[in-house]
């Protein structure tokens, strides 16, 4: 279902899966909203500064990780940089629907990286790997195709299809949508975090997208 390059491991990248099937991709519920307002007044609450939240360990270590494969963290920071410096500007985060909020809710509780892919629409199993000369990209969104810097890391599926770039930038063809019923929830993090504190994250975020999503985790796949 899905698999980590060793390449990917070596820099210190720990990546899993939940795949979820019959969710219904619909309005987030009030309870959720509230609970991730609540959230983003913690982030404002704990922190001085954005300068702060870049500090983390666990922001740190992935900056470290892209330097590494020659990326400028400034000009592609990790998602969950960007969603919990959203969070501490604004106090609250965008609303999409229901399951983009309830990962992204996740995503700054517990600083790992989260992203959905329509299952329908890619071909498993997905790899987390690094990229050859060539590759190209369409970002959520784009109207054409970009190339991939050689060297960088992201998800392909088994058609070597881009999902995501530098676990930062999801592909538009894999959306979720409201049409959505059947998703591969991808989660990441690195060495900065430890194995049973991964498990934990797995857990929770395996409730929080069936209470609000419905549907049931049918495979679990865990970082090694």
């Amino acid at each position: 279902m899905f698999t980590v390059s060793t390449a990917c491991h070596d820099f210190g990248l720990r990546a899993g899966a939940i795949l979820f099937r019959d969710v219904t991709v619909a309005d987030a519920p009030r309870e959720l909203r509230a609970a991730i307002d609540t959230e983003a007044q913690r982030i404002r609450d704990q922190f001085n500064s954005p300068a702060e939240l870049r500090a983390l360990p666990e922001m740190a270590r992935h900056h470290e990780i892209l330097r590494r494969v020659g990326v400028k963290p400034k000009d592609n920071p990790p998602s969950t940089q960007k969603l919990m410096e959203y969070a501490y500007k604004r106090g609250t985060l965008p609303s999409v629907n229901n399951l983009v909020d309830a990962y992204n809710y996740s995503s700054i509780r517990t600083t790992c990286s989260l992203g959905a892919h329509d299952l329908e629409c890619i071909e498993l199993p997905v790899a987390l790997q690094v990229f050859r000369a060539g590759t190209t990209f369409r970002p959520l969104g784009g109207r054409q195709d970009s190339a991939v810097g050689e060297g960088e890391f992201g998800y392909v599926d088994a058609r070597n299809r881009v999902l995501c770039r530098l676990d930062s930038l999801q592909a538009d063809f894999s959306k979720v949508t409201p049409h959505t019923k059947h998703v591969l929830l991808i989660i990441v993090s690195t060495t900065a975090v430890a194995r049973d504190e991964l498990a934990s994250v797995f857990a929770a975020t395996e409730e929080l997208v069936v209470r609000n999503c419905g549907g049931s985790a049918v495979a679990v796949e865990m970082p090694a």
